[in-house]
């Protein structure tokens, strides 16, 4: 994170990246956020599709603080907000954190296809200007979409082909210890129920449905960005295409295991800015911080009191669990 922050920042002055943040206005603050949190509960509403498998107790408005959760203890603890959620529906929901951590595997490996789709059409569409700036892009792009394939395919094939995984694996650990090998196939059954959603064909077009309304979403986030800081009138002019391509390259900034994206975020979001269309340096960064900023403090807003809510909730009904258990 440190590494990219410097790499981002290093060279503008402090004084200009904050004049150029303030030019943005209260109205397009809240533009964003409404677009932001429209975008969380796309999410949610296709992590219950995931999840209706094995639970239909699950609403929408307890999906959405359960991601607002998840991201927020991101920006702390990188990739640990995947098993915090899980964590939030089992208190408020009662869920299976085995079954539950199935459909995150599922959904993180969609983001990652969904976002090889989009670098893919961004190099199409711009191919010699992005392999000019980022020459790497489309090794890795094809790198990382062969193994999200093989991903869903492992997925699919252990969801069909669920009795027989389970004994293979409880077979192999049991060689170990019986101990192991009953707490591996415990899970295992609850990993496979988060993972019944790939057997349902229905499912599949309401996973395609959702999925390409959150990253119209993650798109219209930049796009306004770009409008509230004039990014869309000459000399820059930049259109509906632009704010794909950077959603794509920005995009893959969160890949990398830094906190809630800082640094990485921002170096990708205004290299391509600056690299692909000529933005100055100190207005590309002011652009990156102001999206990453607005998203950051809306799931913290939201996640981080409904997280401690929650928590003294489990804690008061395990006291009450405990203070009325027989003796």
């Amino acid at each position: 994170m440190a590494a990219f922050l410097f790499w981002a920042f290093h060279e503008v002055d402090p004084h200009a990246l904050w004049e150029a943040i303030n030019k943005i206005s209260t109205k397009w603050v809240c533009i964003i956020v409404a677009t932001t949190l429209g975008t969380l509960i796309i999410r949610a509403r296709r992590w219950i599709v995931l999840m209706r498998p094995f639970t239909r107790d699950v609403t929408l408005l307890q999906a959405s603080l359960a991601l607002a959760i998840c991201y927020a203890a991101n920006v702390f603890i990188p990739r640990s907000g995947e098993a915090v959620r899980t964590l939030s529906l089992h208190w408020t929901c009662g869920t299976s954190i085995g079954s539950v951590l199935g459909t995150v595997f599922v959904e993180r490996t969609l983001d990652m296809l969904c976002l090889v789709i989009l670098v893919g059409i961004s190099i199409m569409a711009a191919r010699e200007q992005i392999s000019g700036a980022f020459p790497w892009m489309e090794f890795v792009t094809a790198a990382v979409l062969v193994v999200c394939l093989l991903a869903i395919l492992l997925f699919v094939l252990i969801s069909v082909y669920q009795a027989k995984a389970i004994n293979h694996v409880g077979h192999l650990s049991g060689r170990i210890s019986k101990r192991l090998s009953s707490f591996i196939t415990r899970f295992l059954e609850a990993f496979i129920d988060g993972l019944q959603a790939l057997r349902i064909r229905s499912a599949y077009t309401e996973i395609f449905v959702l999925s390409v309304l959150l990253n119209a979403g993650y798109l219209l986030i930049i796009y306004e960005a770009f409008l509230a800081f004039e990014l869309t009138f000459p000399p820059h002019s930049l259109d509906l295409l632009s704010s794909l391509i950077v959603t794509a390259i920005s995009s893959l900034g969160m890949v990398v295991p830094t906190a809630g994206g800082i640094g990485s975020y921002h170096f990708f979001f205004a290299e391509s800015l600056t690299l692909l269309y000529s933005v100055p340096t100190t207005v590309a960064l002011a652009c990156a911080t102001v999206v990453h900023a607005i998203a950051t403090l809306t799931y913290i807003l939201s996640g981080g009191p409904a997280f401690f809510i929650q928590r003294h909730q489990q804690k008061t009904r395990n006291k009450i669990a405990a203070a009325t258990k027989p003796i």
